[in-house]
């Protein structure tokens, strides 16, 4: 095919059109969008030589419309926007309090998960769905982030009226930009903005905004700072402030759309297979730890099927052998996680939510067919998720929490409708979600 851009489909059912692709033509298959030669490859080893292809400074895509719109204003953003020498050297200093030494992170992080759970049980009702639940989560999982950052002075913060106000609109901004920018990707953004599309109008509006909310708050932070216990703190004598500023600013606009949509799939998940729910939440209870392998086996699994990134992308950096194929250098190589994840081959009845899949010491798993590599939602290599500990930690506590306290279950009214995931940047339920928190 000569260019099948024009064949992809509604954006918000890529994943779903990838997957027939490779129903046809297989593991690995090439499509000429625009100008760019993709490769789109399911078959985990070819998943794996990917990363291992990715080059000292690995690249990968970025949504159209933020760089159009970052070399429109000239403005500098952070460590995903990054590439060579530059990333490299801020990635190096993250590393190690993000994903080697984090425990420091792990009171922090529970006691903002402890918080909101006292939230629901204040406000839930168990005739009534809770409501806004996506927009609940988005400020939990912004709160996390911010206490990362901030340390114990998060909690000072946070007597402020000001400062939890800031929070809140900062959420609902974030939640703007990404409903925006997936409404950008039916048209090139040079030519929306050509044309006065509103959508890209909306877009200028709500990205200065969010970064101005984004500096009031980390600025905020800093006034109460007052010991070595964020990561402000301890970036603050490695970086530079503006690029530490810049940093951050992408890290929380990332961190709380993502983290909300996964933790919103996996209590559908839970609510919607009462039987595992009630096995988990023993063996939560039964291990006295918010980490038990359960709960980890829900976390792994929701995001096997609902990845929040279905398509993982690097630009090869040599010229390569993948399968039988020729590969040249700087070919896109986008990993199709969604299609893997559902695929028979690599996951024993691959559409049944089943956490204990996971669990390689137990017997009874010994047997299932589960490939690993065939689900890699943070990806590999150098360039992996800087954030993935966080929020795998949050996710964690967050669910153990809730479990302990709570009978998750879908509303009657919404038992008659199936749930879809769909493509809006990152993957994202097709309807509001609804679920009745019930006490224990």
């Amino acid at each position: 095919m000569l260019n099948d851009v024009m064949l992809l489909g509604k954006p918000a059912e890529l994943h779903l059109r990838i997957s027939k692709y490779h129903d046809t033509y297989g593991d690995i298959f090439r499509l000429q969008i625009g100008s760019q030669h993709t490769v789109f490859v399911r078959d985990p080893g070819l998943m794996r030589k990917t990363f291992q292809l990715e080059g000292p400074f690995p690249r990968h895509p970025l949504p159209e419309s933020w760089t159009y719109f970052n070399r429109k204003f000239n403005f500098q953003r952070g460590l995903f926007f990054m590439d060579g020498q530059e990333w490299l050297q801020a990635r190096q200093i993250f590393n190690k309090p993000l994903l080697k030494d984090f425990t420091w992170m792990e009171p922090l992080i529970r006691a903002v998960c402890e918080t909101k759970v006292n939230e629901i049980k204040s406000t839930c009702d168990k005739e009534v769905a809770f409501v806004n639940i996506e927009s609940f989560l988005y400020q939990w999982s912004v709160e996390v982030v911010l206490s990362v950052m901030l340390g114990k002075s998060f909690q000072q913060c946070q007597a402020s009226v000001e400062f939890r106000k800031l929070i809140q609109q900062f959420a609902q901004v974030v939640y703007e930009i990404f409903r925006h920018s997936s409404e950008l990707m039916n048209i090139p953004p040079a030519i929306a903005d050509k044309l006065n599309v509103q959508a890209w109008q909306q877009f200028e509006k709500v990205v200065p905004e969010t970064i101005r909310l984004a500096t009031e708050i980390i600025e905020f932070g800093i006034q109460y700072k007052n010991e070595n216990s964020g990561l402000l703190d301890v970036m603050s004598e490695k970086l530079e402030k503006s690029l530490m500023m810049r940093i951050f600013i992408d890290f929380i606009v990332a961190a709380g759309d993502t983290t909300a949509f996964a933790t919103v799939w996996a209590l559908y998940l839970l609510a919607n297979n009462s039987d595992v729910q009630q096995q988990v939440r023993r063996d939560v209870q039964d291990s006295n730890s918010l980490e038990c392998t359960a709960i980890k086996g829900v976390v792994r699994e929701t995001l096997r099927l609902f990845p929040i990134a279905p398509f993982i992308g690097r630009f090869i950096d040599n010229d390569a052998v993948f399968g039988e194929y020729n590969v040249p250098k700087d070919t896109l190589v986008l990993l199709s996680l969604y299609s893997s994840g559902r695929d028979e081959r690599f996951f024993n009845n691959p559409e049944r939510f089943n956490p204990y899949r996971w669990d390689r010491t137990n017997a009874q798993n010994s047997s299932n067919s589960t490939t690993a590599s065939a689900s890699l939602p943070f990806a590999i290599g150098a360039r992996s998720c800087i954030g993935q500990k966080i929020a795998q930690l949050q996710m964690h506590y967050l669910l153990s929490m809730i479990l302990t306290k709570f009978d998750l279950s879908i509303p009657e009214h919404q038992q008659h409708h199936q749930i879809k995931p769909i493509l809006k940047m990152i993957t994202v339920p097709n309807m509001s979600v609804k679920v009745a928190f019930n006490s224990i």
